[in-house]
């Protein structure tokens, strides 16, 4: 939930909508998209990075900035009469370990500032929804404060035995239809949520090869790790807190820093309750696989009495699932791991 250091650079319309949504945790804004005015896109343009890597535009910080206002009004008012384009996401792949790589989108200038103006809406909104699990690509939360929380659960003893996983592609195969029903829980401005797909629906050039996709959003883009917090919000952070904590035998704590994730238990058999949970669960028709990220453990552990099994995310229903008492098994996919503290 946001605080008063989060806050500062906000417009009162923006401050408006963080108490009402801080206030109405259920309620629905209608009236969204005309907060993404000529300040707002000003606001956008200011915290763009001069040394960024520009788009299929090849346009510049600097170069925009030389007749901003004109720009800035002249893109508003294609976005105010429905005539804003998404231009084309350039695709570049930058190095991993191993010899593979990551595919990144770089957007054209301006639709950076129309994403992060988006992204500004919309995080007034969803930092009052979002859970404290949550750490990946928020205000004031980072890496070093995820593995804080680990450090004091598991010097607390609260842990005796951790589920490690990420995502597969997790960005490449977000379902946009589910995420546009989690929207749409919150958001009802029809407006706003057409410019969200604008984002989204859009063509990604690699070298002279022009493609499309119906799943996904690009990694790179400036809104995609909000979208992504919210996909994962409702899939798993509140299917763990409302689903499977109430029917554990100890304590339990989920940690999520975007598509990775750790949840500690005090139990072994709670442990293995939410892996054979999630072996079952998951539907690699409907949702993206997880795996291990190998090498990952907290202060104190070693590599003993671990146990793997294939595992793929949960049902076909974003809505709720329900935790088995069956053990971790194999079920084709790709693997998560357990690890018991030392």
């Amino acid at each position: 939930m946001a605080n008063a250091s989060t806050l500062g650079n906000l417009s009162p319309e923006l401050l408006r909508v963080v108490e009402r949504a801080q206030r109405e945790p259920e309620g629905r804004f209608h009236s969204l998209a005309h907060l993404i005015d000529v300040p707002a896109l000003e606001r956008a343009y200011r915290r763009m990075r001069k040394d960024a890597a520009v788009g299929v535009d090849g346009i510049t910080k600097d170069q925009y900035g030389q007749e901003l206002e004109r720009n800035l009004q002249d893109l508003h008012a294609r976005m105010k009469a429905k005539r804003y384009r998404h231009q084309p996401i350039r695709r570049v792949h930058i190095p991993k370990e191993g010899g593979k790589t990551r595919p990144i989108g770089i957007s054209a200038f301006e639709d950076k500032l129309v994403q992060d103006a988006l992204r500004e809406v919309l995080e007034a909104v969803y930092e009052q929804d979002f859970l404290d699990c949550s750490y990946g690509f928020r205000p004031k939360r980072s890496a070093h404060d995820a593995i804080r929380t680990l450090d004091r659960i598991v010097h607390r003893g609260e842990v005796s035995w951790i589920l490690e996983a990420d995502v597969v592609s997790f960005f490449d195969s977000l379902d946009r239809k589910k995420l546009k029903e989690m929207l749409e829980v919150r958001v009802a401005d029809g407006s706003l949520l057409r410019l969200i797909g604008k984002c989204l629906h859009v063509g990604v050039l690699e070298g002279v090869e022009l493609s499309t996709s119906e799943s996904g959003t690009a990694q790179g883009s400036v809104l995609s790790p909000l979208l992504g917090n919210v996909y994962l919000h409702y899939v798993l952070d509140l299917w763990f807190e409302e689903e499977v904590k109430p029917r554990l035998r100890g304590r339990a704590t989920l940690i999520r820093y975007c598509d990775d994730f750790i949840i500690g238990f005090e139990h072994e058999d709670d442990a293995r309750r939410v892996m054979g949970c999630l072996a079952s669960g998951w539907n690699a028709s409907d949702w993206p696989c997880i795996r291990t990220r190998r090498g990952f453990f907290p202060s104190g552990a070693r590599r003993r009495g671990r146990r793997a099994a294939k595992v793929r995310r949960p049902s076909t229903s974003w809505g709720s699932r329900s935790i088995g008492d069956e053990p971790a098994r194999e079920v084709g996919g790709c693997s998560a791991r357990l690890a018991v503290r030392a």
